[in-house]
């Protein structure tokens, strides 16, 4: 049955080519609630280059994250909590982020955007918030993006060899990010 879903997201990549691959990352990048590893997992079983869909993922995934700067660049803190949870970013969230900028400055951004499971969305918000020089933002941002699509298109490509492993794969880090969403849905929530 999985296994049916897979080929069915094969084929969906195969027809979508570089700008589906290009649009898809933009969306995720930017605060759809796609989860990478179903983009691009799938991507590296398929026919399309690793490198070339590494480069169109990254480079989507970073227009999509530029843009989430500029929403939090122009609406602000106040506005972005008031509308925040419709993209489930709280009070909470983005005081978290806001600490951890301010720590580590523009190495956050290079970690946030390579490391699978970061609040990479609510990272967006919170640089355009606190305003973050945009060139240094975009350069951290393109390189984290790259690599991580580089390493979730790679575990595609070496699981393609067996389609029951490429599955549980992508069903195990979909259980992640499902759990991942529900925590910070009630992290939301206060409870």
């Amino acid at each position: 049955m999985f296994e049916n879903v897979i080929l069915t997201l094969l084929e969906l990549m195969w027809s979508l080519g570089y700008p589906g691959l290009f649009i898809l990352m933009f969306l995720a990048g930017f605060c759809a609630p796609i989860p990478w590893e179903v983009i691009l997992m799938p991507v590296g079983a398929s026919e399309m280059d690793p490198i070339i869909s590494s480069l169109m993922g990254g480079l989507g995934s970073s227009l999509g994250a530029a843009l989430g700067y500029w929403v939090g660049r122009e609406l602000g803190r106040p506005l972005l909590l008031r509308w925040g949870r419709y993209v489930l970013i709280g009070e909470c969230e983005l005081r978290r982020v806001e600490v951890w900028i301010e720590r580590w400055g523009n190495v956050a951004t290079i970690v946030c955007r390579s490391v699978q499971y970061l609040p990479y969305k609510t990272f967006n918000l919170a640089a355009g918030v606190l305003g973050l020089s945009f060139p240094s933002y975009m350069v951290l941002t393109i390189i984290g993006s790259f690599m991580k699509c580089l390493s979730l298109i790679y575990i595609g490509v070496v699981a393609s060899v067996n389609y029951d492993l490429l599955t549980l794969i992508i069903l195990s880090s979909l259980v992640v990010s499902v759990l991942v969403y529900f925590r910070a849905l009630r992290d939301g929530r206060g409870e």
